[in-house]
């Protein structure tokens, strides 16, 4: 009784720090409250709006990586919340895996979203320094300022293409990370799928004991009328 006792303050105190309303003095909500079903949850809200997105401006950037931020707040709220729900469940490790693999393409789709955001809007900017710098370049007044002005358009095609090495380098990181996404999804999935298998034939195992048992049974009994 006083285990019960204590596993349930703890679940409540967890339950109350994870869903307590923005407002210190709003009422707590538990996952029970809020209707949430343990190991269910929704597909992304970022699909499919959100798969391949065109920024076309910088504040449109900033404001898909703003959303990407949040999505990410609430799947760690979500985590915590499933967690708590799947271990009132008798298959603890099934329930968590069942949320798990959807929080884990949502956090994918997320942190897809931020990088790219995080791309754009590095060029955006890097794009509107240019542009400025255009803008304050003085025409040469004089040959003595030639040199120069020749020395100052060097060094800005030097930048440029240092920038351009730099995003290439980017580019080529961001896709070894989504190749090591992708090969832990399969891992992940390879793993599910071995402890489907052997706890389908643990039960296979165990119905063919009460089988075999409840036979030995009979035949005892069969037996036992000779006697």
């Amino acid at each position: 009784m006083y285990k019960k006792i204590v596993v349930g303050l703890i679940s409540a105190a967890m339950a109350g720090l994870v869903y307590a309303a923005p407002d210190e003095d709003a009422e707590f909500k538990t996952p029970e409250e809020l209707g949430w079903e343990a190991g269910v949850v929704a597909p992304s809200p970022l699909d499919p709006e959100y798969i391949d997105p065109e920024f076309k401006t910088l504040e449109e950037a900033e404001k898909a990586k703003a959303i990407g931020e949040a999505e990410l707040k609430r799947i760690e709220k979500l985590r915590a919340g499933h967690n708590y729900l799947c271990q009132k469940k008798i298959f603890v490790n099934d329930c968590i895996d069942r949320a798990e693999g959807v929080l884990f393409k949502r956090s994918r789709i997320a942190n897809k979203l931020i990088r790219q955001a995080d791309h754009q809007i590095r060029i955006f900017k890097a794009q509107e320094r240019r542009a400025k710098a255009a803008q304050d370049t003085p025409m040469p007044a004089k040959r003595a300022t030639v040199k120069n002005n020749d020395d100052k358009v060097a060094k800005q095609n030097a930048k440029k293409a240092q920038e351009g090495a730099n995003q290439a380098a980017y580019d080529a990181k961001l896709q070894a990370q989504e190749a090591r996404r992708a090969q832990l999804e399969k891992e992940a999935a390879e793993r599910k799928a071995k402890r489907e298998a052997r706890q389908a034939a643990y039960e296979a195992e165990r119905q063919k004991r009460e089988q075999a048992q409840k036979i030995q049974e009979e035949q005892n009994k069969k037996g036992g009328l000779f006697f």
